[in-house]
C-alpha cells in the first residue's frame, strides 16, 4: 500500500521574455510595441534559503534524517551510511559549496525521510528558478508506507505472506495509517506555510493507493513525473521489493471479501485510478479497466481530481526526470536525474 501527498509552494515571479527577431527589432525601431513574453516564469530563489527554510519546516514535525541533496546536477549531500538525524550534516555541506550558487540555480532537490505512528516517510522537495506559469516553483511530494508491512532484512516470500497476510484483514490498521498520513501531510502543509509566509503553500492530495497489475503483471518501474498525483517519492529512493507486488495482490483480494473495506484508492500501474475499495468490492468490474488501460484522465496528464497539470510522459515535461542516478551504498536512491528542460 502505497500512502502519497502533494504540496504545491507557488512565488511571485517575472515572466521570462524571448528574443526579438529581426522584423521584430525592427517594428520596435518605428515605435512598434512587440509582445516578447513567453509561457515561462522566472523566480528568484537562492539554494540556501529555499533548504534552509525547508528544512525549518521539516523541524516542527521532528524530521531530523537526511536523504540527499542535489544542485544543478551535483550532489551536495547523500546519506550513504544510514545515519540518523542528519541534517546539520546536511547543512554543513550546503554551506561549503555555497560559492557554487551564488548567482543561483536551475534546480533542486532535497530528500529527507521520518518515522512515526507505524509509518516510513520519505519527503522530498524540488524546486526551479524557471517555470512554466502554471506550474508551481515548488513540489513537496511525501511518499510512505506502514512499517509492519514492509519486508524484513532476509525475510523469505513464504514467511513475508505468513506475517503480512493475518494484517491485510483488519481495516482499522490501513484506516489508521490513512488518517495519520493525512494528518503528517497536512501539518508539514502548516509549517511550510509558517517558514515561507511570501509563498502560496497548498495541498494537492493525500490518500493511500494499491496497484491492481493485471494478469498479475509487474507494474515496472515509476511510470510519472513529479507532478503527476501518483508520483511516490518513495519509489525513487527506496526501490520496489517484488513481495510488495505480493502485497498489493493480498490487499486487494482481503479487501474484496471486507463488509466495509478501507478508504483506499485502487489504482493501475501507470497511476491511473480504478476506483475505491469500496467501489471494487461492491463491482469487481471496475478493476477490469486495468487490462485495458483505462481509468480516469489521471495517467494521461489531466488532473485525476487531485493535480493542476503534471502528464505521466517526460517528454516535454520541465519536472520530468530523465536519469543521473545517485548512488547510494545502502539505499538505492534511484533515478532522482534532473527534471530536463
Amino acid at each position: 500500500m502505497r500512502l502519497i501527498g502533494q504540496i504545491h509552494i507557488t512565488l511571485k515571479g517575472s515572466i521570462v521574455q524571448r528574443n526579438p527577431t529581426v522584423w521584430e527589432k525592427l517594428k520596435r525601431g518605428f515605435g512598434a510595441s512587440v509582445d516578447l513574453d513567453t509561457d515561462r516564469m522566472r523566480v528568484e530563489l537562492e539554494a540556501t534559503a529555499v533548504v534552509d527554510q525547508v528544512k525549518r519546516a521539516l523541524g516542527r514535525l521532528g524530521v531530523g534524517n537526511a536523504l540527499s541533496l542535489v544542485i544543478d546536477d551535483t550532489v551536495i549531500f547523500q546519506d550513504t551510511d544510514g545515519k540518523p538525524d542528519d541534517l546539520p550534516d546536511l547543512m554543513l555541506a550546503l554551506s561549503e559549496h555555497a560559492s557554487l550558487f551564488g548567482r543561483g540555480f536551475r534546480e533542486l532537490r532535497f530528500a529527507a525521510e521520518h518515522e512515526e505512528a507505524g509509518l516510513h516517510l520519505v519527503i522530498e522537495t524540488r524546486a526551479r528558478t524557471e517555470h512554466l506559469q502554471d506550474e508551481p516553483a515548488a513540489l513537496v511530494s511525501v511518499g510512505g508506507r506502514v512499517q509492519d508491512l514492509e519486508p524484513r532484512r532476509g525475510e523469505s516470500g513464504d514467511e513475508y505472506r505468513r506475517r503480512v497476510e493475518p494484517l491485510t484483514k483488519d481495516p482499522a490498521l490501513f484506516e489508521a495509517a490513512r488518517l495519520q498520513f493525512e494528518s503528517f501531510v497536512g501539518r508539514l502543509e502548516a509549517a511550510l506555510k509558517a517558514a515561507m509566509p511570501e509563498a502560496r503553500v497548498e495541498q494537492h492530495h493525500a490518500d493511500a493507493r494499491v496497484v491492481h497489475a493485471p494478469d498479475g503483471g509487474a507494474p515496472g518501474p515509476h511510470p510519472v513525473g513529479p507532478t503527476h498525483p501518483g508520483y511516490d517519492p518513495f519509489m525513487v529512493y527506496y526501490p520496489p521489493s517484488p513481495l510488495g507486488m505480493m502485497l498489493d495482490v493480498m490487499l486487494i483480494s482481503s479487501f474484496m471479501h471486507m463488509l466495509s473495506p478501507p478508504h483506499i484508492l485502487v489504482v493501475n500501474p501507470a497511476g491511473a485510478t480504478l476506483g475505491t475499495a469500496q467501489e471494487a468490492a461492491a463491482n469487481p468490474d471496475v478493476l477490469n479497466a486495468a487490462d485495458d488501460g483505462g481509468g480516469d484522465d489521471e495517467a494521461d496528464g489531466g488532473d485525476g481530481g487531485d493535480d493542476d497539470g503534471g502528464d505521466g510522459d517526460d517528454d516535454g515535461d520541465p519536472w520530468a526526470d530523465d536519469g543521473g542516478d545517485v548512488d547510494d551504498g545502502g539505499g538505492d536512491f534511484g533515478d532522482v536525474g534532473d527534471f530536463g528542460d
